[in-house]
């Protein structure tokens, strides 16, 4: 059972900052329940909208190859599970709209953004920042691992299980491993307090890493899920389809657990 918050007033850096509460290991698994509930419900939206973000990946992915960059298109795919939380606010806006009984179309995801447009536009460049960083990183991780090697298929390929290319691999795991860690703590709730509660960028940010401290041991296992769920996905192609509505309905309720949507004293 989820602990009950403490009936007194707390104190917070900005009036923004939501109350956070603590919650417990199986609570990990509720969140997931109610995401796979509202995809059912929301299918068809949550769906398109996940489709949509997909096509634009591959169109991507495909870009990198016609442009003779192979190498980039490993680190585009995970880079672009890094802007994740931004996309997920479609999601976050469709678990909304079905909790206030309010209908949800494919407008209504695309618009998610509007009801916090300067703080969510904030967070979504800040994203893609870090995205273009990324595949500069990988770019050098490459061609470090494989110097005077020429950024193609036939030599990607050939030494892939070399050991340069278990070098380029385990160096490009802990580089991802740091943006995922950093991503997920400032992350993991300041987009669906943006959507549910029109929270500013920083109040969000510092909140949600609050969040993540105060719940570790629970925001470990549920980072575990995320990247067990979107492996999987990955693994099997189309799944993305249905892991990245999955993971954004259930995030929303995360939020709604952790934080609510008012403080203990309103």
């Amino acid at each position: 059972m989820t602990e009950q918050p403490a009936k007194v007033r707390q104190s917070f850096l900005v009036p923004e900052m939501a109350y956070v509460r603590k919650v417990q290991t199986e609570d990990v698994f509720m969140w997931l329940s109610k995401g796979w509930t509202d995809m059912k419900l929301l299918r068809k939206t949550s769906m398109a909208y996940a489709g949509l973000f997909l096509f634009i990946g591959l169109f991507i992915s495909f870009g990198f190859y016609f442009m003779g960059l192979p190498y980039l298109i490993l680190p585009s795919l995970t880079g672009f599970l890094l802007v994740g939380p931004a996309i997920a606010v479609g999601f976050y806006e469709g678990s909304r709209r079905r909790q206030n009984g309010e209908p949800f179309t494919l407008i209504h995801a695309l618009g998610g953004f509007r009801r916090n447009t300067l703080a969510i536009m904030a967070i979504g460049i800040a994203q893609v920042f870090l995205f273009m960083i990324w595949i500069k990183m990988a770019f050098t991780v490459f061609a470090i691992s494989f110097p005077g090697i020429m950024p193609e298929w036939g030599h990607i390929i050939e030494r892939t299980f070399s050991m340069e290319g278990l070098h380029f691999g385990l160096m490009l795991l802990a580089e991802g491993s740091i943006f995922a860690a950093g991503i997920f703590l400032t992350g993991a709730f300041s987009l669906p307090l943006m959507v549910g509660r029109k929270t500013m960028l920083i109040p969000a940010m510092v909140t949600s890493a609050y969040a993540v401290i105060k719940n570790f041991h629970v925001m470990i296992l549920w980072a575990a899920m995320i990247t067990a769920i979107m492996f999987t996905a990955l693994v099997t192609g189309l799944g993305l389809i249905f892991a990245f509505p999955l993971i954004g309905h259930a995030t929303w309720h995360a939020y709604l657990q952790v934080m609510g949507e008012e403080g203990p004293d309103e």
